[in-house]
């Protein structure tokens, strides 16, 4: 692999924070309200298993992958990959891309997070907490077809958040590593604090049965992998081009292997303390109601804005401090995940420019453009909109990225090169089974992608009417690898 002698960059404080910056891009809204729901769906811990399995085979070396080939460039994603093999920049622009498609949808939600926990206050959601959030906090429209009326108030608490944002990313890592050491943990302990408390109310255990007794035959189950593999991804902010960009602000010869495991170790262990306290809290909430927990379970954001509301109102003391605590979790998570993403986004298009612009100029263009595309979020309809686009985008794109910045190390380079590259910088070695898992790879997620595929144009996706899957799916599918190729072909013979 060759190296570069680019400017100087912005470097993290130490490798703590690195690892703690890492764990909290990783540990994100996703583990709290998509991995209970996945693994609701798919046979409890069935999928904890099938998410377990892609973690060691297939998310750990590719990360190590990632985080070498940016510190040896120290460049962001699109320019890394360029130097790494020229012509390939555009893998990495579909990356780009695909996190600001999420960060128009993933900011409204961090929004309606910043409503909660200031209306949770007044306490006025006790009185029906399963529809407050569908009409006080996002006033839901009766189906996808009616748009409804823009959110004014959801709109202001996007301004807050992006604020806060905009603050703590001003000097990239320089400004950002002091805040990512509360932001990052923060969670744990909230965490810890809802898990303690759903474990020891009435009912926990039949919720946490069927969190931790495994359905065998959902196993044989395709979309079982692909929820397995596209959650792995999602979660650990894999071929979003976050660990390139991490990577190019630590030092060429720093530590990969252990950093890497402890990041995935921290994300997991985030996702597994979110089960257990969310499936407790509706063991709790069903065994209050009289009925079974399948019937109290729903997905999406309605775990974390509704479900999980009423489970708090249900118990009896302290429902408002656990419901403050509860958003501030979901604040915390999903701040935590917009540093990250957000770093991607900025990272491709600064470095772009020319040696000395001010990186906070490129950071408010993408936070106006992200404002700019959250705008159909913010209608009443916006939920319906959000589980469409996070759909196709998340459970396609990121495994795509994958797939092909895969299968450049693998067949058009060298992967022994990549692995000695890695051995260098740790006691740690690994063997020639390295190599053998990035070949492997590229066919087994481009195997899991066509047959989705195939699954998908077989029945549209939540029922929802084919114009809306067409507008809200493959539109920005199709948009994001259009604008992947322009910008791959416009820049490839910049000097980076």
């Amino acid at each position: 692999m060759t190296t570069t002698s680019p400017e100087s960059r912005s470097r993290w404080f130490n490798n703590v924070v690195y690892i703690l910056a890492a764990i909290g891009c990783a540990a994100g809204l996703g583990n709290l309200w998509r991995f209970p729901m996945l693994a609701y769906e798919y046979g409890g811990a069935a999928f904890i298993i099938a998410l377990l399995l892609t973690n060691i085979f297939i998310v750990l070396p590719l990360v190590m992958m990632e985080t070498l080939i940016g510190q040896k460039h120290q460049l962001s994603a699109p320019q890394a990959f360029e130097k790494l093999k020229r012509g390939t920049s555009w893998i990495q622009w579909i990356a780009v891309f695909t996190v600001i498609v999420i960060l128009f949808y993933y900011m409204p939600v961090l929004a309606w997070g910043v409503k909660y926990l200031v209306m949770s206050f007044s306490g006025d959601f006790l009185a029906d907490p399963a529809n407050y959030f569908m009409k006080e906090i996002i006033h839901l429209s009766d189906g996808v077809t009616i748009r409804g009326s823009f959110q004014w108030s959801i709109f202001g608490a996007l301004i807050v958040s992006y604020l806060f944002v905009l603050y703590s990313l001003r000097k990239n890592t320089d400004s950002l590593s002091g805040i990512v050491k509360i932001t990052a943990t923060a969670p744990f302990l909230l965490l810890a604090i809802l898990l303690v408390r759903g474990v020891t109310l009435p009912g926990a255990a039949e919720g946490l049965k069927m969190f931790f007794l495994p359905d065998w035959s959902a196993l044989g189950d395709i979309k079982l992998w692909q929820a397995a593999m596209g959650q792995a991804f999602l979660s650990a902010s894999l071929a979003a081009g976050y660990f390139i960009v991490a990577g190019s602000h630590r030092p060429k010869t720093a530590e990969i292997p252990k950093s890497s495991l402890w990041i995935l170790v921290g994300n997991f262990a985030v996702s597994l303390l979110a089960g257990i306290a969310v499936f407790a809290t509706l063991g709790f909430m069903a065994t209050q109601q009289g009925v079974p927990v399948s019937e109290v379970s729903q997905g999406g954001p309605m775990l974390v804005f509704s479900v999980l509301p009423t489970a708090v109102s249900l118990m009896p003391f302290g429902a408002i401090f656990f419901a403050v605590l509860l958003f501030l979790i979901v604040i915390t998570l999903g701040i935590d995940s917009v540093f990250g993403i957000m770093e991607v986004a900025v990272g491709g298009f600064h470095d772009l420019k020319k040696k000395g612009k001010a990186y906070i100029i490129t950071l408010v263009k993408i936070l106006i453009l992200v404002t700019l595309g959250s705008i159909p979020f913010l209608f009443s309809g916006g939920l319906y909109y959000l589980d469409i686009t996070d759909h196709f985008v998340n459970g396609y794109c990121l495994l795509l990225v994958g797939m092909l910045e895969t299968a450049v190390v693998a067949y058009f380079l060298n992967p022994n090169e990549i692995r000695l590259e890695i051995n260098k910088t740790s006691s740690w070695k690994l063997s020639k089974l390295f190599n053998i898992t990035l070949m492997l790879v590229p066919l087994i997620l481009g195997a899991l992608i066509v047959a989705s595929l195939v699954v998908e144009l077989k029945e549209l996706y939540g029922g929802y009417p084919l114009p809306y899957i067409v507008g809200f799916g493959f539109v920005p599918l199709a948009l994001i690898i259009i604008f992947a190729l322009g910008f791959g072909i416009w820049s490839k013979d910049k000097n980076f």
